[in-house]
């Protein structure tokens, strides 16, 4: 059991290097579509880390920014105070889109904006009734125990050794294997083949569990593991969103990850939220506006709901879809943002140039990556052909680099952002091409500067 722990650690150590090399060999789901490619980046904070204080707002320097030095992670008060957040299903809406960036498309968008926005159409994978862990408690405001958990994984792998390999660890290990595995797809197990055939054996057990999501007693298992989850890294999450707010009244600037809304009462859709919503939920919800945080993983999408019932966000929901069966919502969005949703789902660049007819007039498209080359490259060879066509529609484009001066600067993450005009116009071909150029010969100029250790610095 240490040796596995011990790699978990080894495995957000790794160089953002060792990722990049994976990529283009490995094709795994990894919690948000089905035959996903693993994320490029376990980002550098994971160096603070200890088996016992692995936890998903450490995976990414935008949730727990090293000056904040929180490292602890107590298990939450089963008593704490909750606030159940209401989580409804709407059904996809029956509307088509027109071909994307076409006359039509736009004439349909302005059509029926009318300031009053949808609720969150869910994509078509399989929902089975009954299967939620809050429908299997006599109360939805306690964590699962040790033992239903337990009996839970019996019922869903009965051939599994997993809780014999693990003993009283076996609850703590899995959620971590799950968690990884959503991070890392298939690198996760192929990481794994060097430790005793047992270990490897139960980490793949718990994947095989994770992926079998038709399957009832699978599902009951995932999503009362990511509730449990949900509740360990409750009271962590808490402690770093009391550090920001400390820092703020001493006059510190702590940047924040999700741009805010730019249409008062808009929804918020984030593709491929993944466990890193949790610290979003927490600390960057906006109160006049709606979010729906959109993952495939029912493991992730249970945390997630967990994080909005235990913080009250009311206005924090989390859908379960696969994001390239999403259907356009009954009216446009405030805002649709995506972060290396690309690299996790096959095939989203393609779809996202269609999802960008789904945006209200005065509405934004968020593009961010976290700031690395491997990341930059993927978002101008993925969507650089889909920018350049909205600024020519008049798109109105803005850029920043996280730790950069400039407009845009002030966020923990890359950020592209793209206001869709609320009257139609078009702009010459020289004029969007000079636009899209200067965030080029940006990410050109910051490549040749680029240090990997960098964000020590900041």
């Amino acid at each position: 059991m240490k040796r596995f722990a011990a790699l978990l650690v080894t495995a957000a150590l790794l160089p953002v290097s060792a990722w990049a090399q994976v990529r283009g060999g490995v094709s795994a789901p990894s919690g948000l579509a089905a035959n996903a490619a693993p994320a490029p980046v376990i980002s550098a904070p994971a160096f603070q880390l200890s088996p016992s204080a692995l936890s998903a707002a450490s995976l990414s320097p935008s949730l727990a920014a090293p000056a904040l030095g929180v490292a602890v992670r107590p298990a939450a008060a089963a008593s704490a105070k909750i606030v159940p957040a209401v989580i409804a299903a709407i059904k996809p809406a029956d509307a088509k889109p027109e071909k994307p960036g076409s006359e039509q498309a736009r004439a349909a968008g302005n059509a029926l904006f009318d300031g009053a926005l949808s609720a969150p159409a869910i994509g078509d994978g399989p929902f089975v009734p009954g299967s939620a862990p809050e429908s299997r408690r006599s109360s939805g405001l306690s964590p699962p125990t040790d033992g239903e958990l337990v009996s839970a994984y019996r019922e869903a792998n009965p051939k599994s050794k997993a809780v014999e390999t693990f003993g009283r660890d076996f609850v703590g290990m899995a959620a971590e294997a799950v968690q990884k595995y959503t991070f890392m797809g298939n690198y996760f197990l192929e990481g794994l083949r060097s430790q005793p055939r047992e270990i490897y054996r139960a980490a793949s057990d718990f994947v095989s569990t994770h992926d079998k999501r038709e399957d009832a007693a699978a599902r009951r298992f995932m999503e009362l593991l990511g509730r449990w989850k949900g509740f360990q890294d409750h009271l962590q999450e808490r402690m770093i969103a009391m550090r920001i707010a400390m820092l703020e009244r001493m006059g510190q600037t702590v940047p924040r990850n999700l741009p805010p809304s730019p249409i008062p009462g808009g929804e918020y859709w984030d593709m491929a939220a993944g466990m890193n919503a949790q610290g979003f939920i927490h600390r960057e919800l906006d109160p006049g506006t709606n979010y729906a945080f959109f993952d495939y993983s029912p493991f992730v999408v249970s945390y997630l709901k967990t994080a909005a019932e235990l913080t009250g966000a009311k206005n924090a929901s989390a859908v379960e879809a696969d994001l390239l069966q999403l259907k356009r919502p009954a009216k446009p969005l405030a805002v649709l943002r995506t972060k290396n949703a690309a690299y996790y789902v096959p095939g989203f660049d393609k779809k996202l140039e269609t999802m960008t007819d789904w945006i209200a007039p005065g509405g934004q498209l968020i593009i961010q990556n976290d700031p690395n080359p491997g990341q930059r490259s993927m978002i101008i060879e993925k969507h650089g052909p889909l920018v350049r066509r909205l600024i020519a529609e008049g798109w109105a484009f803005e850029y920043g680099f996280s730790g950069s001066p400039g407009n845009w600067g002030g966020y923990a993450l890359d950020t592209i952002t793209l206001t869709r005009p609320k009257l139609a116009f078009e702009k010459t071909a020289v004029e969007a091409a000079k636009e899209w150029s200067s965030y080029e010969r940006a990410v050109q100029y910051l490549e040749r500067s680029f240090n990997p250790l960098g964000f020590l610095f900041r």
